[in-house]
């Protein structure tokens, strides 16, 4: 079991990394488009890493509820239950309120005909901006609680 554990601890640490690290570099890769061909090209990249990092996101979950079934001791500790429910927070959060207008921005996007970015889209960047920093606030502290484990 101790093997079982140590891989599904690798496949939750590098999933991690391969999902959460790129999501906080979407709006990075949407500001730096300066025409509006660019920024069709952003949105296709920002898209696949948004498909990317939800499948990662399924196997941190997955892999974290496979070592809690391992080790059912983990379920009774704080930091694990408080990153769980901040997991669960973190993606409704998401699909309410950040993905609504990631799809808003693509739609813009794709129907600009003019090569210049539409004003329409700068707004959506800016509140999308707004709402990603409280959910990369939620990713940092479960991070966080991961590294810590702290006792309340």
């Amino acid at each position: 079991m101790h093997y079982l554990y140590t891989a599904l601890l690798v496949i939750h640490i590098l999933s991690a990394i391969l999902g959460v690290g790129p999501v906080f570099l979407l709006n990075m890769i949407l500001r730096k488009a300066k025409t509006a061909e660019q920024l069709r090209y952003a949105h296709r990249i920002v898209s696949r890493l948004n498909r990317n990092a939800n499948a990662s996101f399924g196997l941190i979950l997955l892999s974290g509820l496979s070592m809690g079934w391992i080790n059912p001791w983990l379920f009774r500790l704080e930091w694990y239950i408080a990153s769980l429910v901040l997991f669960f927070v973190s993606g409704v959060y998401a699909i309410t309120a950040v993905e609504p207008i990631l799809k808003q921005m693509n739609r813009v996007a794709g129907q600009t005909e003019d090569s210049d970015i539409p004003r329409e889209h700068a707004a959506l960047l800016q509140k999308k901006q707004v709402r990603d920093r409280v959910a990369n606030l939620i990713a940092i502290a479960i991070i966080l609680l991961m590294i810590v484990k702290p006792t309340f």
